[in-house]
Order: C-alpha cells, then sequence, then structure tokens
C-alpha cells in the first residue's frame, strides 16, 4: 500500500490539542502505511495548557514541528480566547501554506531519489483552525475538518448557518423570539434558553462561527470524536449537503503524567463508589458567592469529594483562571477543617485518573466534550453544570436525550451578565441524585461504557468508520 504522510493541524486550545493526538496516534497504530507531523501552536497566555502540550509532544512514531509562542501585545484587542484563537491561526496562517507547499515540492523532487519522500495525503485540521482549508484549496490537498466537539452540535451549526444563508434569519433574533426551537440533530425540541452565546452574541455567530461552518462544508469529510451507538441521532440528521461525517470515538484527552499524586493516593484508600468528583475544565471557574453555595452544598450532603476549584482570571488573562494561594479566603469560615477527613480542595486535577478509580462515585461536570466522553469510557454518571462555550447544549442532550446524566442546571452561562447564583440546594439535590447507587440513569452509564469500549474494537463502529476515512484519503 502506497505510504501517506497527513499533516494534523490542532487548535491550541488544551481539549483540542489532546483530541488531536490521541486520533494521530490511532492512526498510525492502525495504519502502518501512513506517517504523520504535527503542527503545534500555542496561545501566548496559556502556560498551563503549553505545558500540557510540550508532555505530549515526544512521540518517537509522531513528528512534531513547533511554532513559537507569540507575543501576547499582537493580541491585545481580541474580547476572548476564541477570538484570540481565531487570530493566532491566521497569523500562522503564511507559515503553514510554506511548509505544505515545501513538502509538495519535495514529493515532486524525490522521484529519483535514495531517499523517497512519502506523498502528502491530507490536512486534517480542527474545527476553529479552518482559515487553514484556504491553503490547502490553493495547493490542491484534500481537507478534513477535526470536530472536537459532539454531532449533534455540529448538527446546528450547518441548521442555523442553512437558516442564515439560505433564507436570511437573523438567528440571534429567531432564538430570542422562540421557547423551544426544533433541531434535526435533537431527539428534543430545543429549548431556547439552553442555547450558547454563540447563537445569541451576534459578533460571535457572525464573526466566528458562520465562518468556521461554511468553511466545514468545502472539506472533504469531516471527523468527530463520537460513537453511533451514542449520537444516532445526530449522525442520520446528516444530508448530501454536508461532507461525509466519520465518528471515530471516543478519543480521549490524555492526561498529563502524574507520579506519586497525594490526592490519587488519598482516592484509592476510599470506598468504591463513594467520592464526588467536581471539575470544571481548564477554564472553568465560579464568582466567591457561587463558590459558596457550591461548599455549603457539598458539606451538607456528606460525601466524600475531590474538587478542582480555580481563582477567577485577571482582565488580561482573556478567560484563563490561575491558581489560589488560600482557599479560606474564597471558602465558608472552617470548610476546610470541617471536610479535612472527607474531601480534598485543590487547583489542577488529573481528571482521568480520579474517574477511573473504582472509588469515584459521581462527577459535577461543565459538560465540555472531553469530560463527557471521559465519563461514558469509566462509567461515572455526570451532574450537569455548563459554565460556556457549546456546554448548554451538551448537558441537555445529555439528561433530556440521551438520559445519561443528572441536572444541577442546563442553561448556566458564565457570558451572561445576569447569570442567578445556582443556590445551595439545587447543587445539594444534583449530588445526592448523581451519587444515588441505584438511579436508572447510573444503569444506563454503565451500559454506555461497555458500548463506548466496543465501537472501538475490530468489529466495533468507530473501528469502521475510520477505515472508510482511511479509504477515502488513499
Amino acid at each position: 500500500m502506497e505510504k501517506l504522510e497527513l499533516f494534523f493541524i490542532p487548535s491550541p486550545l488544551m481539549g483540542h490539542v489532546g483530541q488531536a493526538i490521541e486520533l494521530a496516534r490511532l492512526f498510525i497504530k492502525r495504519f502502518h502505511h501512513l506517517t504523520i507531523t504535527v503542527l503545534v501552536i500555542k496561545l501566548p497566555n496559556d502556560p498551563i495548557g503549553t505545558d500540557y502540550i510540550d508532555s505530549f509532544t515526544k512521540d518517537d512514531r509522531i513528528k512534531f514541528i513547533h511554532f513559537p509562542p507569540m507575543d501576547l501585545d499582537l493580541f491585545q484587542d481580541c474580547p476572548t480566547v476564541g477570538f484570540m484563537n481565531d487570530a493566532v491561526i491566521n497569523r500562522h496562517k503564511p507559515i503553514i501554506r510554506e511548509l505544505v507547499a515545501s513538502r509538495l515540492t519535495r514529493f515532486n523532487e524525490s522521484g529519483s531519489s535514495f531517499d523517497p519522500v512519502n506523498r502528502l495525503g491530507a490536512l486534517v485540521v480542527d474545527m476553529f483552525c479552518t482559515p487553514v482549508i484556504d491553503v490547502a484549496k490553493e495547493l490542491n490537498v484534500p481537507t478534513y475538518v477535526f470536530f472536537t466537539s459532539n454531532a449533534a452540535f455540529l448538527g446546528s451549526m450547518f441548521y442555523f448557518q442553512t437558516l442564515d444563508d439560505e433564507l436570511d434569519q437573523d438567528i440571534s433574533e429567531l432564538v430570542q423570539s422562540r421557547t423551544e426551537i426544533v433541531v434535526p440533530s435533537y431527539a428534543n425540541p430545543v429549548p431556547s434558553r439552553v442555547l450558547p452565546s454563540l447563537f445569541l452574541d451576534k459578533d460571535q455567530w457572525s464573526k466566528r462561527f458562520i465562518g468556521y461552518t461554511r468553511k466545514y462544508r468545502l472539506a472533504k469529510g469531516i471527523i468527530v470524536n463520537t460513537f453511533l451507538e451514542l449520537e444516532q441521532q445526530a449522525l442520520l440528521s446528516f444530508d448530501d449537503k454536508t461532507p461525509p461525517v466519520y465518528p471515530v470515538g471516543p478519543l480521549l484527552k490524555p492526561e498529563k503524567p502524574t507520579r506519586n499524586d497525594e490526592v490519587l493516593q488519598w482516592l484509592h484508600d476510599q470506598p468504591k463508589s463513594s467520592v464526588l468528583l467536581l471539575c470544571f475544565g481548564s477554564r472553568g471557574w465560579f464568582e466567591p458567592d457561587q463558590v459558596r453555595e457550591l461548599a455549603v452544598a457539598i458539606e451538607r450532603s456528606g460525601y466524600r469529594f475531590i474538587w478542582s476549584l480555580r481563582r477567577p482570571p485577571d482582565g488580561d488573562q482573556k478567560g484563563f483562571p490561575s491558581e489560589y494561594v488560600d482557599y479560606n479566603e474564597v471558602l465558608p469560615g472552617g470548610f476546610l477543617e470541617r471536610t479535612a477527613g472527607k474531601g480534598k480542595v485543590l487547583g489542577w486535577v488529573p481528571q482521568a485518573e480520579v474517574l477511573a478509580d473504582v472509588a469515584t462515585g459521581g462527577f459535577v461536570s461543565h459538560c465540555g466534550w472531553n469530560s463527557v466522553l471521559e465519563s461514558l469510557w469509566y462509567g461515572v454518571p455526570i451532574a450537569t453544570w455548563p459554565i460556556y462555550a457549546e456546554q448548554q447544549l451538551g448537558a441537555f442532550q445529555m439528561v433530556k436525550d440521551l438520559g445519561l446524566a443528572v441536572e444541577i442546571s442546563l442553561d448556566y452561562n458564565q457570558m451572561n451578565k445576569n447569570q442567578k447564583l445556582v443556590s445551595a440546594e439545587e447543587i445539594e439535590r444534583g449530588i445526592r441524585d448523581v451519587m444515588d447507587s441505584d438511579s436508572a440513569v447510573r444503569a444506563r452509564v454503565k451500559k454506555m461504557k461497555a458500548t463506548a469500549r466496543m465501537a472501538l474494537e475490530e468489529d466495533g463502529s468507530s473501528f469502521a468508520s475510520l477505515s472508510r476515512l482511511v479509504d477515502d484519503i488513499m
């Protein structure tokens, strides 16, 4: 079989890079005629993300090309992390074009060489790196989009882009004028209150997301980190106006290696399914008054816990939280002393390792797609508390469409300036529901755990989808 090289271009956002590396590893594990080069782009103000990326770019089977971080001063006008990501990708576009063009030239000149160069088969670009599709079109290289969220959200993007472009609908006005919207990729009508800010904010939609979606339609295919048995409704909703969609998951974001972690040692000594994990992603944080409500709920519930608690970002951090020096400045007086034997409060948590431990019985999560897949892979049910991005839709899908999670909130949105506090009573109720050992949700999650693992086996749905994708690339 002809040997091919693929160029991977992941977004510099931490969860996206991890998934891309796992996809690259899956390709080279299953298909020995493929080689992969990953172009590593970094955000200028994300030391935790940069450290994470560096810890996973030492795989001998994959070539990594690192671009140095750009000066933060270049991006002072970017109002959010998302806009900064776009600006960083656009500034790298000429460099990527030069690399791809050089690679094509080397292949064309290697015909008589004793050291032949593999043909560049395709670019695999992250869902937020779509400007690179222009480079691929110019140089006549096939492009595949790697969509690191779920298929239902992809379907919603196509749906709203069609309404905007073909029916001239103002999406933010449409969303605000209705209580529910029928979106083909969801089994139930979607309440307007759970639609994320990207559909409500005209700037985010018109300057970012509608542009991404238009570019997706130019790709040769879309690779999605999901599996058929989980998202059958969404995957069957795509029509011939979209490129082929290849579900290849679940791909779990790799954890940064830990050694003799004190929290993991403590966790190993706890009874089975007795510990609650509270973790809200690399950009998750709450204001002090919400932290106090959460602390009251944890203490009242009486459950053992591991809580990842992060300080809100400073103004110049554009959305990245930092670590507390002293948790007492934000927690209720005496909380740490009263819960010392039952729980751990810390900043960064090795989430996948905690979920993998049999002592973990429930997970209060922001419903980022990485976290959802990890919860299903390890069979730990989620209590939903979305914060930003598309997480409100993810929470709605998990609770209402799939019955694989319990609800603390479906519509909490940190971008909403009028966001109300989630009360200690609401949080405590969600904690008790997710830790219920006899719940129907827990039984369904346990069943989906087995299904998720089977999808990646040789006869599984994702294995077959990946094979179809490689055939298409050839």
